[in-house]
């Protein structure tokens, strides 16, 4: 076979029960791509077929929604002369079963950097209602540098999933749960239960069930008694056959409820030097995890509940709100406490790059801007004052105004500040042309003149949600020449009494932000509003993706380590990088990383469906929703999803490593 779909097929990679998986090339990009198919012999058979087909296509649903770095990125489904495939992520190195099967022994710290990758990305696919129900040595992918990889998702059940019928026998015996083989109903637990077999099978390189028969196995998961750790090794410290045995309980009740205790158990068990040992990689994701299943039930009902508890004490309320007021007016005559932006924070994407030339001779695309560089920005309409802040864009109507309509000033907060007009007295034009100005704090925004753009992709390209492309007219509005960093965020924490965000062990100083719900970020607008006398806030989709203009944001060029930090190392940066590392990739207005480094909350609630009935004027998003709109895509996605035309969705209240801000003011 030569070609599946736009892929060029070089070799078969290896094949299994489903399917069969080929290395390919993918002519328009260039990377190489692994293709999964279903086996043909299968699809000719009449017996099982629809079945095959609904779990093959589930698992690129399963997988195809989740975004973690230790689980493979799926980039397309189709169907290629009858055949269905899936085009995904190819991972250079091998197979935990094939490392096992050729007697690789791992130490005990090594062992523990791999359980922390399975835990993190197991935990993360848990929080999404997704349990994979066969984890294997085969299906973990280990690169040189001990980097996972978890691939099949091809039997995962989803939380909504009616598919599996009670008693299917489905996963690999070995590493089987007592609940999958008997046909009970599954949940997470199971897939603690594979990965204690295979924390076992690391530890002493044998499986705790092995047999000769299928059935001799399922005997043992439901019956034997598991032969202790020392039988192996008596190396081993004796602490571990506690945790192996919790892990691998037939009660599920019995076992550890999450991979993350998993973990934690069996670096209790190392060494007081040790766990540091265990990579930064494994505790970053599962730190991420565990804040993904507790943020909306702990971390975001604490201030809540707290507010609650006061609310009785009225007369305490009303001094301490006036108390504040009188403080916040006193502090903001005061010098911010951050030192001035250094000229690297100022330096401006130089001229005449290589992105920038190649972006001007290619033809022009649907997402580009009709303003010239240097027009003179068009005087916006009259507008009442409003306070600052983005929250009007939950209660206004499709298609008005968020800043027509003022809205009551929150408890606690501090009064409304005058909307100006007049650009900031040091905005001076920019290398593209355009007017920047610089804040207290080292916030650089750059002017967006009033103009039509075209949103969304033309028909045959983009998601479903990118569509139909329609033209809007955007007002004149000003948007942050970088992502808001950490040295801001913290600033605006200590000021406001805020707990710090976890910045993952990457650093902070001037990396994005990660980790902000985005009530953290329209609060953080609110106070910079506060301190600078203009109004800041979160963009809309539509001015988000007028800024990036083009099919990336520095034109129609393949994206490479000069232009994004994306998925990879190739570009120096294995997790976020400094805002502004990627000069060559700043969009025709000077606007840095809008294309990965971390995705970027939007003020509009997303509506898959909204384009087609969205406003011809600075449409604001659907009138409310379940989850805000996202744009730019991340540290941790490919070419796909960096696109400036996509368009994805979180929740209100989740804190990601993935997803950060930056701000928007009004002209």
């Amino acid at each position: 076979m030569d070609k599946i779909g736009k892929y060029t097929v070089s070799s078969e990679i290896g094949r299994g029960g489903m399917g069969i998986v080929y290395r390919a090339l993918d002519p328009y990009i260039g990377r190489t791509v692994a293709v999964k198919t279903v086996r043909l012999d299968l699809l000719r058979q009449e017996t099982g077929k629809d079945e095959a087909l609904k779990r093959f296509l589930r698992e690129a649903q399963a997988a195809g929604n989740l975004s973690h770095p230790n689980i493979v990125t799926i980039y397309e489904v189709g169907e290629h002369e009858g055949l269905i495939y899936i085009a995904m992520e190819h991972i250079e190195g091998a197979s935990l079963e094939a490392m096992l099967q050729q007697g690789r022994k791992f130490s005990l710290e090594e062992i523990v950097r791999l359980v922390a990758q399975v835990s993190a990305a197991l935990d993360y696919a848990h929080g999404k209602g997704i349990v994979h129900r066969d984890i294997k040595p085969a299906n973990i992918l280990v690169g040189g540098d001990l980097k996972v990889s978890i691939v099949d998702f091809g039997i995962a059940r989803t939380a909504a999933s009616t598919m599996t019928q009670t008693g299917m026998l489905m996963g690999t015996p070995r590493y089987m749960s007592p609940e999958q083989i008997s046909g009970k109903k599954v949940d997470s637990r199971a897939d603690i239960f594979s990965l204690g077999a295979i924390l076992y099978e690391l530890l002493t390189q044998r499986n705790p069930f092995e047999g000769e028969s299928i059935t001799t196995v399922i005997y043992k998961i439901m019956h034997a008694e598991l032969p202790p750790l020392s039988d192996y090794d008596r190396q081993l410290p004796a602490a571990l056959d506690a945790v192996v045995r919790k892990a691998l309980a037939r009660d599920a009740d019995a076992r550890y409820a999450t991979c993350a205790e998993l973990l934690a158990g069996l670096r209790g068990c190392l060494p007081s030097a040790s766990p540091g040992d265990a990579g930064s990689e494994g505790r970053a994701g599962l730190e991420q995890t565990q804040l993904l299943r507790n943020g909306e039930r702990t971390v975001l009902q604490a201030p809540a509940a707290r507010s609650r508890r006061w609310l009785p004490a009225m007369a305490a309320l009303v001094l301490f709100v006036l108390a504040a007021v009188v403080a916040v007016r006193h502090f903001s005559r005061r010098p911010a406490p951050v030192p001035p932006p250094s000229a690297a924070t100022l330096e401006e994407a130089p001229t005449g790059n290589a992105a920038g030339e190649t972006a001007q001779e290619e033809a022009p695309t649907l997402a580009t801007d009709s303003t010239a560089p240097v027009a003179p920005a068009v005087v916006p309409e009259e507008r009442p004052a409003s306070p600052p802040g983005s929250a009007a864009a939950k209660t206004k109507p499709v298609g008005e105004d968020a800043a027509a309509e003022p809205l009551p000033v929150r408890e606690q907060e501090p009064p409304p500040v005058p909307v100006k007009s007049q650009p900031p007295p040091n905005a001076a034009r920019n290398s593209r042309g355009f007017l920047e100005a610089v804040f207290f704090n080292g916030t650089a925004m750059v002017q967006i003149p009033a103009g039509e753009f075209t949103i969304g992709s033309p028909p045959g390209q983009g998601d479903d949600d990118e569509h139909p492309a329609h033209r809007v007219f955007i007002s004149a509005y000003w948007l942050g020449k970088s992502e808001v960093t950490f040295a801001q965020f913290d600033a605006f924490c200590a000021e406001s009494n805020r707990p710090l965000p976890k910045d993952e062990g990457w650093g902070r100083g001037s990396r994005p932000v990660i980790h902000v719900s985005w009530d953290d970020a329209d609060a953080y607008c609110r106070w910079l509003s506060q301190k600078s006398g203009r109004r800041f806030r979160l963009p809309s989709e539509a001015e988000w993706e007028k800024a990036a203009r083009e099919r990336y944001p520095w034109g129609r060029k393949t994206p490479d380590r000069t232009l994004v930090n994306m998925k990879g190392r190739d570009d120096g940066y294995e997790f976020t990088a400094p805002v502004g590392a990627f000069p060559p990739g700043a969009s025709s207005f000077g606007i840095l990383d809008m294309a990965g480094n971390v995705w970027e909350w939007t003020s509009d609630w997303y509506d898959a469906g909204y384009y087609a009935s969205s406003p011809g004027r600075d449409p604001r998003g659907p009138a409310g929703g379940e989850s805000r709109s996202v744009r730019g895509g991340s540290w941790a996605n490919g070419p796909e999803l960096i696109r400036s035309a996509n368009r994805s969705s979180e929740r209100p209240g989740n804190r990601l490593n993935v997803l950060g801000f930056r701000v928007a003011m009004d002209d």
